[in-house]
């Protein structure tokens, strides 16, 4: 298992300096996981370039999970599926097309000035939007979180109408690399705090009334080298040993950390490697140093992914409950309903554990274990509602302002059951 990965990683590092990988052909399929006999079929499948690749890691019976399949694996997918009595169905016939729709623009950056939501914008064009924002509006002050591996800025744009008043929120974007719509999202709802007028008093009431902290990009370097080079990369860039590169963000928090432990991997060249030790990662410890620092400022945190479509809660290590377990099911139960409401995306919501799978060392967890707060996780929409078609985190830019709508509805509600619970 780790040689094969070890080749996996030598064929990832070649990419580095090369043209943007192309997955002509590759197909998706959902699988369904119905025994433990086809979970270890799916775990051993070798994985990265020129491999399968899941989108979601297998990791318990009853999951479903989709997996990319290479045109040179076709048979011996079909022959795995039949031997194995898998129940399979193919949700994208050429992903290289989706990713062509997914920018059709292909522009590097664009100025400030034309920022919109009709493409998705490298690390050093979003920052340059919030700088302007900060020129723009009183209320704006830029926040650095860190440096990244390869020494790229993290920052993130607090917005505050009511200094020293105000409950706060922390949303936490793009932790996985390869989830552009979290970011693009994420900035437009920025956007739509600041200049929502009397005529949409929901959303004036959480600019005017809530201390919001927005990182949009946290993993900016993987972010970028999924622009630049590989476009499903999830880790972080990080190197790993010799050969290996990044850690899975999400797994390398202060929240029942372990390498290796439920949902995580222990194989450093896995999408789901937990890291040599908690917080090894730059971008995770630096988050959570600033966290710290304002915390007396937090009501709730948020960490927003795709593209499940869900809404999570603690705990994602046990299937115990919560002691806020009815309060914070109230919350998400309104959020919900209410963002279904919109465009009439499917949401599920619940425990982490039971709602999607087992997971360690997560930031909404850490987020309540550390800080005593709500943290809940958003799953973003993967499939259009109107005409389902499914792109997973794939999303085409259509799909940007109505999953930012429909999120930030969930938003308003959210807000107001915890202010009728007193979390806010």
């Amino acid at each position: 298992m780790y040689l094969k990965s070890a080749v996996v990683i030598v064929l990832v590092l070649a990419l580095v300096k090369a043209e943007p990988f192309k997955f002509d052909n590759y197909r998706v399929y959902t699988v369904k996981v119905e025994n433990d006999d086809q979970l270890l079929a799916l775990k051993d499948l070798q994985t990265g370039p020129h491999h399968y690749e899941f989108i979601d890691e297998p990791m318990r019976s009853g999951q479903e999970v989709d997996l990319i399949v290479p045109p040179s694996y076709q048979d011996d997918f079909e022959s795995l599926v039949t031997g194995k009595e898998m129940k399979v169905e193919m949700i994208i016939p050429n992903l290289q097309k989706l990713i062509d729709n997914e920018r059709p623009q292909k522009m590097a950056s664009r100025a400030a000035e034309d920022f919109g939501w009709d493409d998705y914008y490298d690390v050093n064009t979003i920052y340059e939007w919030l700088y302007q924002l900060e020129e723009l509006y009183d209320e704006v002050t830029i926040f650095r979180v860190g440096t990244s591996y390869e020494g790229r800025d993290i920052l993130g744009v607090n917005i505050n109408r009511n200094p020293g008043q105000n409950p706060g929120i922390f949303i936490e974007s793009n932790i996985h690399a390869r989830e552009w719509i979290t970011s693009s999202s994420t900035t437009w709802i920025i956007n739509k705090l600041l200049t929502a007028t009397d005529a949409e008093p929901a959303i004036k009431d959480l600019a005017d009334n809530v201390n919001w902290y927005i990182v949009p990009v946290l993993n900016v370097d993987g972010y970028e080298y999924t622009r630049e080079h590989y476009r499903l990369w999830r880790k972080t860039r990080s190197q790993q040993g010799f050969i290996c590169v990044g850690v899975d963000p999400n797994r390398n928090w202060d929240s029942y950390w372990e390498k290796g432990g439920i949902g995580s991997s222990a194989n450093m060249c896995e999408i789901t490697y937990a890291g040599p030790e908690v917080f090894s990662e730059v971008e995770t410890r630096s988050l959570a140093e600033y966290v710290l620092s304002i915390r007396d400022n937090l009501n709730i945190y948020l960490a927003f992914h795709s593209a499940a479509q869900m809404i999570l809660m603690p705990w994602g290590h046990t299937t115990e409950f919560i002691e806020e377990h009815d309060d914070y099911m109230s919350m998400l139960d309104i959020a919900v309903t209410t963002l279904t409401a919109r465009h009439g995306t499917p949401y599920t919501y619940g425990p982490t554990y039971t709602t999607i799978y087992p997971t360690t060392g997560t930031s909404s967890d850490w987020a309540y274990y550390a800080l005593g707060i709500p943290g809940f996780t958003y799953e973003f929409r993967g499939r259009n509602p109107d005409t389902g078609e499914r792109y997973s985190f794939v999303a085409p830019p259509d799909q940007i302002q109505p999953n930012a709508e429909e999120v930030l509805d969930s938003l308003g509600a959210l807000v107001g059951r915890a202010r009728e619970l007193g979390y806010m």
